[in-house]
This record gives C-alpha cells, structure tokens and sequence, in this order.
C-alpha cells in the first residue's frame, strides 16, 4: 500500500485493544469518519472511480525495447515492453530523450519477456497557477491542488548510468532542468 496511507493504516491498527493481540478483529471505525470511509474502501465495501479525462487516455501503445538494469553491465540483452503513444511525444516536455531513457527500436532480437516489469519515470507538470479544492474519494477529506498534466516513461539502463541509481539521478536532473513546475518521482523494475 502506498506511504500515504500509513497514518491511516496505523489509526486501524490502533482501534485494536490491545489485548486482542496482533491478529485480532479491528473494530468499525466510528461512523462518519474520514477513518471509517477508508476502511470501508480498503475492506471492499466500497468501490471507488477515477475515470479517465479523453485527454489523460493513453491512445495507441507502442512497443520499444529498453536494457534492464537486473543484467550484467556488459550485456546486449533488450526487452520489449510497452508504452503509451502520449507519453512518446512528450519527452521533450521534461526534458527527456529516447536515447536518455534507454528506450530503441524493437528488433528480432529482442526477448518478451512475461512477467517483466520496467523501471519508469512517473513526471507530472503542473499547468494551474491556482490551487482548487477538491474532496477525497477514500477518506472525504478535502485537499488542494493544483491543475497538472501527468506521463509515465518507462526506462533502462544505458551505457553512460548502467545502474538504477545512475539512470535515476541523471533523469532526476533532466527533468529538474526543464522547469520548476515538472517533477518526477520512480517505480523500480520488477525482473
């Protein structure tokens, strides 16, 4: 479960007497509360929808191959994975190249690979100047924020960062460059 959920997670655990030990029964939250909401969504009570805006969908999905950062420096190896055709068009936007991401042209020789995940650059660019209100699905709490537009670019290991953490810090510093209204955070491979 994602770190923003943590204080939520830990108020569950806390509604447990003590008494009843680590895998007792957590009592319902008290009615009407953030807390309650929540539980009732992560319990699957409820069912929550965050569609899409047309602009948002990712439209064609195109194949690309990167290098994954699980193989030995010296290897050749490619993998073909996916990504969206929206996201293709807007490395520029963050600063980002094809070649910066370790992203080429699919060739025979590349392997599918099932289960395979890549690492990917999560860049966001915020386009509000002013913050508007809006309500939690999960907890019915409202917070602000501002207008942004998002992209996710997966990426691997070149020549000059063989490492996840080379490849990390030198898009970190791409997209840092581009603007101070882009920011990207990261989600490592899974091999």
């Amino acid at each position: 479960m994602a770190k923003r959920f943590n204080n939520l997670d830990a108020a569950l655990k806390y509604l447990r007497p003590a008494s009843a030990g680590e895998d007792g029964v957590v009592p319902d939250a008290p009615a009407g509360t953030p807390l309650k909401k929540y539980q009732d969504w992560k319990a699957g009570k409820v069912d929550i929808d965050y569609p899409r805006s047309a602009s948002s969908n990712p439209g064609k999905i195109v194949k690309v191959s990167i290098k994954p950062f699980a193989l030995p420096a010296a290897s050749t190896d490619e993998y073909v994975i996916t990504m969206s055709n929206r996201a293709q068009g807007q490395y520029a936007l963050f600063g980002l190249s094809a070649a910066a991401l370790g992203a080429a042209a699919v060739d025979n020789n590349d392997i599918k690979a099932i289960g395979f995940k890549p690492a990917k650059a999560s860049c966001r660019n915020v386009t509000g100047t002013t913050p508007t209100s809006v309500t939690s699905k999960l907890t019915g709490i409202s917070y602000k924020t501002k207008a942004d537009v998002a992209y996710v670019f997966p990426f691997g290991a070149i020549t000059a960062q063989p490492s996840y953490s080379d490849q990390k810090a030198a898009i970190l510093a791409l997209v840092t460059a581009a603007g101070e209204s882009k920011t990207v955070s990261f989600i490592p491979e899974k091999f």
